[in-house]
């Protein structure tokens, strides 16, 4: 089978990036039997293997002109290939090949008030078509494949619900791994950590509050950490303010984007991590701070409770008492954090990139069958 895949936009840092290029990797080392050719905005040395993998490279970097470069190139690039997988939600119109379409989250459409009004435009009218062309769905969890059909109305039977996994490295790390990015990152002993692109939907304001009354109420005396970019269509610019009202400028710190391998460090010395989402579709940052031992508290919002089952603290509201309380749980309950780690490890070795590649193939061969190949 000759597979073609648009995985442009990959480069750009986040749990997107991490999932496409973790599941092609894991496809690549299943089976001798498949050919890719993948779209690419730059070149990707992990998807390096001769005579099993072409990539394409689009000679733009901008989001609009590399959309509009697919639209041009991709119909003609991709005739001589058994099938098309589009693995960043979009697609491009004109394939005449059978194809599939992955959906990581409807955000956009949950909280249309978070976002440009031109992007929910466009994943009510474009996104709508690119989803009923295709022919099959992947959706990357039962939370995600749930607002397809609220938002879209396909036919059930054409989603299959494949979930992620995380990268082989997220692990405990030893201790001279976790000394070595406190120094490199300026990260004291004891922090509260928060991992994720900073935008509006992450809600990040919560955790600010809890952290404010934490510190009044126990001394806490450790630091808040936030890993991670803004997000230029989405900044949340009340949460910095209420940062600087709060007179809490000298007790968060912000690493901005981190390198990969500095990550399950990062995580593996926090105290505890903190998502306090109003929507995801998965939440792969929950499965890679339980991978690498890291206490997870979260808001039960989209997927989240999906990927943490029983291994973590799932918030029902959003209330920020609800959140002082689960801190101070697992930051003063030295037994209790212990079973938190254990039970997170354990749940966190249930996910495989094995699993999501085999499926991911099961579901190829739907899409030929549904096509009478």
């Amino acid at each position: 089978m000759k597979i073609a895949v648009d995985a442009l936009g990959i480069h750009y840092y986040g749990g997107g990036r991490s999932a496409t290029l973790n599941l092609l990797k894991e496809l690549c080392t299943l089976s001798d039997e498949h050919r890719y050719r993948i779209f690419l905005t730059q070149p990707e040395p992990e998807l390096c293997f001769p005579g099993k993998v072409e990539q394409v490279i689009a000679p733009v970097k901008n989001r609009l002109a590399v959309r509009i470069w697919a639209q041009a190139v991709l119909p003609i690039m991709v005739q001589d290939c058994d099938l098309v997988h589009f693995m960043k939600n979009l697609g491009v119109f004109g394939i005449r090949k059978p194809n599939v379409v992955t959906m990581y989250d409807l955000t956009t459409l949950v909280h249309q008030e978070l976002m440009p009004k031109l992007d929910v435009w466009y994943w009510k009218t474009i996104q709508r078509h690119t989803l009923h062309s295709a022919t099959r769905i992947i959706a990357i969890s039962f939370n995600t494949a749930q607002d397809i059909l609220k938002f879209y109305s396909v036919p059930a039977d054409k989603i299959d619900i494949i979930y992620p996994a995380f990268s082989n490295h997220f692990k405990p790390a030893a201790s001279e791994e976790i000394a070595r990015v406190r120094a490199k990152y300026n990260l004291t002993d004891s922090y509260i950590l928060h991992v994720g692109r900073l935008d509006k939907k992450k809600n990040a304001s919560q955790i600010v509050q809890a952290f404010y009354a934490l510190r009044n109420l126990t001394n806490y005396s450790g630091k808040l950490v936030f890993v991670g970019e803004n997000y230029a269509k989405s900044i949340d610019h009340a949460f910095y303010a209420l940062i600087y009202g709060l007179g809490l400028t000298e007790q968060v710190i912000f690493t901005g984007a981190v390198p990969d391998r500095d990550l399950p460090a990062i995580l593996s010395g926090a105290e505890v991590a903190v998502m306090t989402s109003l929507h995801e579709g998965f939440g792969i940052v929950a499965l890679e701070s339980m991978a690498c031992g890291a206490p997870i508290i979260a808001n039960r919002a989209g997927a989240v409770h999906e990927v943490i089952g029983d291994a973590g603290i799932l918030l029902e509201g959003r209330r920020i008492e609800d959140l002082v309380h689960a801190l101070t749980l697992v930051i003063y309950s030295p037994q209790f954090r212990d079973q938190m780690i254990q039970r997170g490890l354990e749940r966190a070795s249930a996910f495989s990139w094995r699993k999501a590649a085999l499926e991911t193939l099961d579901t190829y061969r739907k899409t030929l069958h549904s096509f009478g190949r």
